[in-house]
Parts: structure tokens; C-alpha cells; sequence
């Protein structure tokens, strides 16, 4: 008798079950047969930053990889993973993956609440083990994560800027570069010029106010009307400013105005959400659905922005993206990551129903002898182009459908000191 008809015979045959050790084997005969027999992780500098990549292997010869977020030097989320985590999910079976993220945050709680490097690491785990999974059951990531998805791509903005705002020529560059590339959207910062280094306050003068109102006007007249341009304010402001700062872009149309406030969630988000002519966005430094759930419940912005190696990996970032759906909230992604976690970040897009677009850093976007989205492309052995006129592409692969250059990797990337996994 062939396995389907056994477990088509057993499933009418009730009792028969209670004599058969191990039926759930019979039924899925993957889950509880793939150990995890090994973590291992490695610092290189694929990216803007400093990448730790993880490796988590099994003994059916299957591996998945991960990449954890960044921190100043990578080695407190390499230390994380190493000691924490790797004790915890070894032998265990890589489909019990919410369970083993769960043990990894309560066991890391005292790290900092599930902030910063314990949860960094964990991403970077629970990352490795979403590609493990896809490829033991031979799926795309994408295909599985979300129920099924169908699309082959994920709409992303270039997180770039003119080399100056201020100037038509400069402008009327980029736009040339944005379209001729192929893209529909991109992320500017506001010109802060000598203000980055010298911020003492969050109040802006007039003159800056309408410095960065002009920048924004020239972007649109030499992109269009129809290309989307957020307005990005990294968290500087004050209410005042901030609502100043939107009413003076609002007549470019910006498709959002990114962290106007600082970090944390007050009642300023509520108000200044009512009174914004322009929608308001946040999200790159909020951590679990914990950091959230006031921003979505309160209604404190329009829209949110999940970095997803940040936030707690793709399984949270999909409980958050789904809780914001409920409120009617539109997604969007943060994205400082190699091209390793962002095509992981870009799978999970895919199953977002609202979702808006996905950044995409462009390496040294004014040299167009310059390579790389987040990084170098070539790193991913993939079986695509990484970006197509301004969308990621996703591969039919079983996992996230890359396949290590590792070559590439061990000698152009490796940061000093560190030997690459066996």
C-alpha cells in the first residue's frame, strides 16, 4: 500500500490510529525528522554596515541563512547568537520555528526588554530559519509564509537624494538617473547641512523651513508629477516644527512625511496625524508588536514602516503588518540590510495585502559606474536580477532562492579577523 492511501485509509479508520506509533509522521513525514545539528555566524561587510551572517544546518545536509541587524561592531549580535540561541534551538526541529523564537526572547529578555542587539540576533536566527524551512518542504518562502503568494515582485523606492536639493541641474540629474532606471518612488532626506552635526533643539527657523521646502519643490519639477517622493526628518523635530515642515511640502504631494517626532509613541503623534496635510509615517526603530500597537491603535500616523530585521523577524513584522490592516494602516519597509536580508524582507512583502513599497538603498547613486542595492548583488548566487525597473524580484527557489557566493564573500567581504563557516 503507497503512503497516500495508508493515511487516506487511516484518516477513515479511527481506531486503527491508536495503534500506530507516530501517525503524525506518516501524515507529514518532515516534521520531527530534521534536527538542527549546528549555528554558526560571521561577521563581513556585504553591505552599508557590518552584516552577521548565520548559518543553522541540520543532518538531513540542510542549511539556511540569515543576516542580523547591524550594531556598531557586529560582535554583540554574534556573541547573542552563539551563546543564546544556539543552545536553544539545537536538535530541535527548524518547523517549530515560533516556538523556538519565543524561547529565544524570553531566555534574551534581560538583554533589554526584546530591544536592540538580543532581538537583532534572534532576526537574524529566526531569518536562517525561515530559508531552512523553505527548503526542506521545497517551497518559496513567499509562497509559504503568507498562505500563497503569487506575485514575482515587490514595488521598492531608492532611498537617495540629488547631490544638492537646492540646485535645478543637480535635480534634474537625479530625476534623469530615478527614470531612466526605472523607478517610481524614492526616499529623500530634508537638507539639513551643518544642522546633523550641530542640533541642539528640535525647533527649526523659518529660513530652514522653506530651505527644505524649495529642495522638495525642484525634486518634484524634475520628477514629475507622477513619481512619488517621501520626506524623510530622521526623528529631529518638535511638534511645531514638524507641522510647519508639513504644511510647507504639501503642495509637492508627498506620498508620506517620515519620523517628524522623536522615537517614542505621545499623544503629539495623535495630533500632529490630525492636523498633517500630508500622511505621516513611522516605524524604523520600533521593535515587536509591543512598539507598535499604540502608533496603529491610537491612530497615531497614516501609515507604518517595519524594518523587518529589526523589528523581530518576518513571522512579527506579519503579525504587526496584519494588526495594522485591521485599523486600515498601509505598510511600508525600512531597509539598511545587505542584499541577504533584504530579499529575506522582501518575501515577506509579498504576502502583505497593503503593503506600499520597500527601500532600497542605491550605493553612490550619482556614479553611474556604481553597483548595488544595499550592497553588492553578486554576493547572492541568485537566479534573478536583484531589482528591475524599481522592483525586487523574488525567486520561485525553494527558501529565499539565494545561493552564497561564498567565493566572492570570503574575499572581498570578510571583515578582519574572522574565518568563514565550514
Amino acid at each position: 500500500m503507497n503512503r497516500r492511501n495508508f493515511i487516506r485509509n487511516a484518516a477513515v479508520t479511527v481506531p486503527m490510529m491508536a495503534f500506530l506509533p507516530n501517525f503524525e509522521l506518516f501524515a507529514n513525514p518532515v516534521k520531527g525528522k530534521v534536527k538542527i545539528t549546528d549555528v554558526q555566524c560571521v561577521l563581513t561587510r556585504i553591505g552599508m554596515r557590518i552584516s552577521p551572517l548565520v548559518k543553522i544546518s541540520t543532518d538531513a545536509g540542510l542549511f539556511g541563512i540569515g543576516e542580523c541587524h547591524h550594531d556598531s561592531n557586529g560582535h554583540g549580535a554574534k556573541d547573542v547568537v552563539l551563546n543564546v540561541c544556539k543552545p536553544i534551538i539545537m536538535g530541535k526541529d527548524p518547523l517549530d520555528l515560533d516556538y523556538l523564537v519565543f524561547k529565544m526572547s524570553t531566555r534574551t529578555s534581560y538583554f533589554g526588554g526584546n530591544h536592540g542587539i538580543a532581538t537583532h540576533a534572534i532576526t537574524g536566527v529566526e531569518m536562517a530559519l525561515w530559508d531552512l524551512i523553505g527548503k526542506i518542504t521545497e517551497q518559496p518562502v513567499h509562497k509559504i509564509f503568507g498562505g500563497g503568494s503569487h506575485v514575482s515582485e515587490v514595488r521598492a523606492y531608492a532611498s537617495a537624494r540629488p547631490r544638492n536639493m537646492l540646485d535645478m541641474d543637480s535635480c534634474k540629474e537625479f530625476a534623469e538617473l530615478m527614470l531612466g532606471q526605472g523607478w517610481t518612488a524614492c526616499k529623500s532626506d530634508i537638507d539639513r547641512n551643518q544642522r546633523w552635526n550641530s542640533l541642539d533643539n528640535r525647533r527649526l527657523s523659518n529660513t530652514e523651513v522653506d530651505k527644505i521646502a524649495q529642495g522638495f519643490f525642484n525634486m518634484r519639477e524634475a520628477l514629475g508629477p507622477e513619481f512619488d517622493i517621501a520626506v524623510h526628518c530622521h526623528w529631529e523635530f518638535d511638534f511645531d516644527s514638524a507641522l510647519r515642515v508639513a504644511n510647507a511640502v504639501a503642495p509637492m504631494r508627498p506620498i508620506w512625511l517620515e519620523d517628524p517626532l522623536p522615537i517614542g509613541y505621545n499623544e503629539q503623534w495623535v495630533k500632529l496625524t490630525e492636523k498633517s496635510p500630508v500622511p505621516i509615517l513611522t516605524g524604523e526603530n520600533l521593535y515587536t508588536r509591543d512598539d507598535f500597537r499604540p502608533f496603529i491603535v491610537n491612530q497615531g500616523v497614516n501609515m507604518i514602516e517595519i524594518d523587518v530585521s529589526m523589528a523581530g523577524g518576518l513571522l512579527e513584522a506579519k503579525k504587526i503588518a496584519d494588526f495594522a490592516e485591521t485599523y486600515y494602516i498601509p505598510v511600508c519597509t525600512h531597509n539598511v540590510a545587505s542584499p541577504i536580508a533584504t530579499i529575506a524582507s522582501a518575501n515577506w512583502a509579498a504576502t502583505v495585502r497593503e503593503f506600499v513599497a520597500h527601500e532600497a538603498f542605491i550605493m553612490n547613486p550619482m556614479n553611474r559606474a556604481g553597483k548595488g542595492v544595499n550592497g553588492d548583488p553578486d554576493v547572492l548566487g541568485y537566479d534573478k536580477e536583484m531589482i528591475v525597473k524599481g522592483h525586487l524580484q523574488l525567486s520561485d527557489r525553494p527558501g529565499f532562492g539565494f545561493d552564497l557566493n561564498e567565493k566572492l564573500i570570503r574575499e572581498k567581504y570578510m571583515v578582519e579577523g574572522e574565518t568563514w563557516w565550514k
